[in-house]
This record gives structure tokens, sequence and C-alpha cells, in this order.
């Protein structure tokens, strides 16, 4: 069965977004509206959606208002935590291995790393290497306080 649907035809991506994130479990305050009739739509693009899709939808706002009148008005939002933290993780490392003067090393050997390992993160693979290139390196011992 396929559910008929209309959305602004420029809040499509964001529309998108927000099922695709819906999928795979990520539960986000919806910012677009859709409706089953293309009523008071100024450029309404049709969907035809899967009766599970439609089901993941109705849920995931049902869900939003139990939150919300249980707890206020809220926004809940979604910061993609892997490419944040991924480019925080290699700033930091890059920063540290710059201070002992590896840093050409652990770039290299995290490029190695990620050529080695199939499905390694860039910030996976400079954690790696800090550890080869630094941490091991590097001890507590040397320091000679």
């Amino acid at each position: 069965m396929k559910i008929n649907i209309y959305i602004e035809k420029d809040e499509f991506d964001e529309f998108f977004i927000w099922v695709n994130r819906l999928n795979h479990g990520v539960l986000t305050s919806k910012h677009i509206e859709y409706k089953t009739s293309k009523d008071g739509l100024k450029d309404p693009l049709h969907l035809s959606i899967e009766s599970d899709m439609y089901i993941l939808i109705a849920d995931a706002e049902n869900d939003l208002k139990k939150i919300d009148d249980g707890y206020g008005d809220f926004d809940l939002s979604y910061d993609s935590l892997s490419e944040t933290w991924e480019l925080r993780t290699i700033k930091n490392i890059a920063k540290n291995a710059r201070r002992h003067d590896v840093e050409d090393n652990v770039i290299c050997t995290a490029l190695h790393t990620m050529s080695k390992i199939e499905g390694i993160t860039p910030a996976e693979a400079m954690i790696i290497a800090e550890r080869e290139w630094i941490n091991s390196h590097f001890d507590e011992s040397d320091l000679n306080i």
C-alpha cells in the first residue's frame, strides 16, 4: 500500500534528511510540514511512500508530541557526532604530534593504517598512529621531574 503526501518542493531535502534519520533510529524535531492533500501549499511536491514509512513518520510525531507534552516546548536537534568528533580528534592529535615533532610520521602512519584496515575512520587511524608514535615512545619516566 502506498500513501500520498505533499510537501513544499524546496523542503524536499530537509524532509528527506529527517525521514532518513528516523529510519536510522535518530529522533529529531520535524521542521517541515507534510500534508495528505496539496491544499495550502505554494509549490507542492507529490510523494508516494510505503505504509511502513508513513507509520515510522507517524510514530515519530507521536513520540515528539509525548516528549513535548511531558517536558514542554523543545527542539530535538541532531549534530553529526561522527563528523565533529572526527575533525576535533584529528586536529587535537595533529597538534599533539606537532609538539613532539612527529606530525609527519603520525599522519603518514594514519594514512597507511587506513589503506590496510577496511572501514577504519580517519580519526581512528590517527589514534592508532598517535599511540604508535607518541604514547609508546613517550613514557612518564622520561620527564625526569
